[in-house]
């Protein structure tokens, strides 16, 4: 049992509550694509490919940042990078509030991504810093499963309530502004772990790190896992996190206000199944087996939309739900890579995965808006673009889990 010090465990709840309060209001950005997507769509005029595009826009600036960020996590600090990226994040916010072109508001989801596409990884970091090894992967899925569900919460039911009152403008200067303001109680407050009177390591030239960066990508041991990061989050983030909300208006014929509520309970889904991985990583006897088996689930769920997408709600609804609770198995996949490296390694090797995770949003929110666009210009039924979406995330899945089923469990013996 590793001693795990009263003094550091008081801190690591305060950081966590801190940064719990933070990551509200970046997820309730990562997670408003649903009601903004209906939003754009009836007050802008936006196409579904320019929906797709602005709301991708984020997750492609936040793959291009990944590695970069990996660099400054490890070279810098968590928190350090965390701050200072932070406030570009404040920046793209303010710039999506105020744009009047579609191009605007892509370069404002943009700088979004770019300033916030670090967030769960610093949060792993820093936990990395203050507790065991064993019990990393469950504070960090804590504090994403309950921070992460209050803002998903918000982004959805909520949100469209507040935009159909206060417009785009208003609402998000107000995020802007509060976040803003979490971002300077950070600097002040979080540290990336105990202060320590022994002797610290020299910090690594700036070729060091870039070399050290080149050898984490290419260590055939994460092959496998980066592969199967391209999954962790785009398929929830393309259903659930964009086009979910058009499906529940165009094929289950709910309004904008009943599908922002069934949103809000796909949101919750994702969110109670980030706050169960915790314990379950720690306890499962096979990470990958507990990766692979979270993706059967998901296979499954989507194949029963595929099949017959215009099936009656009270079959779509659970279907959903238990797609949105197997969809977050990112703190086990971030585990099982931690496993093949040195700690002052992780940053790296974990942002390699979020470059995999983000890429994966990015291009199949695109080429899923793209399908969707190309059903309606050839006069099919909104159905058939769903169909093609849940075939397209499935087809991802099968192929990134093909993949990873190859993964050793943990690093050969020396």
């Amino acid at each position: 049992m590793i001693d795990w010090p009263a003094e550091h465990r008081r801190a690591l709840r305060r950081i966590l509550v801190l940064l719990g309060l933070f990551f509200v209001f970046v997820q309730i950005n990562r997670s408003a694509g649903g009601v903004l997507a209906n939003y754009l769509g009836g007050h802008r005029g936006l196409s579904p490919t320019d929906i797709g595009t602005v709301m991708g826009a984020m997750f492609f600036a936040s793959a291009v940042v990944q590695l970069p960020t990996g660099l400054l996590f490890d070279r810098f600090g968590a928190k350090r990078t965390l701050v200072t990226m932070g406030l570009l994040a404040v920046a793209g916010i303010v710039l999506f509030a105020v744009a009047e072109s579609t191009w605007a508001l892509v370069l404002g989801r943009f700088a979004i991504g770019i300033g916030h596409g670090g967030v769960i990884t610093a949060v792993y970091l820093i936990a990395m810093g203050w507790a065991p090894p064993d019990r990393v992967a469950q504070a960090t899925a804590s504090l994403v499963g309950i921070a992460g569900g209050i803002g998903g919460v918000l982004a959805t039911a909520p949100l469209e309530l507040v935009l159909s009152e206060a417009g785009l403008t208003t609402t998000f200067l107000v995020i802007a502004a509060v976040t803003l303001a979490l971002t300077f109680v950070i600097q002040f407050t979080v540290n990336d772990g105990p202060a320590s009177g022994g002797p610290k390591a020299a910090p690594e030239t700036f070729l060091q790190s870039l070399s050290g960066l080149w050898e984490v990508i290419r260590m055939p041991e994460l092959r496998r896992i980066y592969v199967m990061g391209f999954c962790f989050t785009a398929p929830f983030m393309t259903i659930g996190g964009l086009w979910a909300g058009p499906y529940f208006t165009d094929v289950q014929g709910l309004s904008h206000e009943r599908a922002s509520i069934a949103l809000l309970i796909l949101v919750i889904a994702l969110h109670v199944g980030t706050y169960l991985y915790g314990p379950l990583e720690r306890f499962a006897a096979s990470r990958k087996r507990l990766v692979l088996a979270a993706v059967a689930l998901e296979v499954a769920c989507l194949g029963v939309l595929a099949i017959w997408p215009t099936v009656p709600l009270l079959v779509a609804g659970p279907v959903l739900f238990v797609f949105g609770c197997v969809a977050p198995f990112f703190v086990v996949l971030a585990s099982h890579a931690r496993s093949f490296v040195p700690p002052q390694r992780a940053g790296r090797a974990i942002t390699t995965i979020n470059l995999a995770g983000l890429t994966g949003v990015f291009v199949l929110q695109t080429a899923t808006g793209a399908a969707i666009d190309w059903v309606e210009a050839t006069g099919g039924p909104p159905e058939d673009g769903h169909r093609i979406v849940f075939l397209l995330v499935i087809a991802a899945l099968t192929l990134s889990a093909l993949a990873y089923a190859g993964q050793p469990e943990k690093p050969r013996e020396a």
